[in-house]
């Protein structure tokens, strides 16, 4: 009793968080100071730029070109009609997930003509077959621009 007494008398004592620790708020720091909603996004975007791919960030969409915004798309590839939705285990279930499923499908069959892709992080794993994916199944970039 008298060690738990001593403890309870002293000072908290901080300890700094270790790479990967689940409180670690660095990670999610990192991925909004560089404009994505999740450190996921944030290995894509890196994946994206080491490539030259050029995107833009959370991008407002709707099925029609000039309709109602249903959706906030992850990335868009500058200057084309693809749109990258990345999906992570946790948050795609469910309710959610049928939710997504008929938005992404509005945005396809929509006169906009949205060509959608949805990246998880098991895609990370094959960065090729991951970037021949965004752009349209291999081609340059200027094929796939609208």
């Amino acid at each position: 009793m008298p060690d738990l007494e001593s403890l309870a008398m002293e000072a908290p004592e901080s300890l700094p968080a270790q790479l990967g620790d689940a409180d670690d708020p660095r990670p999610w720091l990192d991925a909004y100071d560089a404009g994505v909603g999740s450190p996921l996004e944030l290995k894509f975007l890196r994946l994206f730029e080491t490539h030259g791919v050029e995107v833009e960030k959370k991008v407002a969409v709707g099925p029609e070109v000039e309709g109602p915004v249903i959706s906030q798309a992850d990335f868009r590839v500058a200057g084309t009609k693809v749109l990258i939705y990345v999906d992570g285990a946790a948050f795609h279930a469910g309710n959610r997930l049928r939710r997504d499923r008929a938005i992404r499908k509005a945005l396809r069959e929509g006169g906009a003509a949205w060509q959608v892709v949805e990246l998880t992080a098991r895609d990370l794993h094959a960065p090729a077959r991951t970037m021949e994916r965004v752009l349209g199944g291999g081609g340059p970039l200027d094929e796939v621009k609208q």
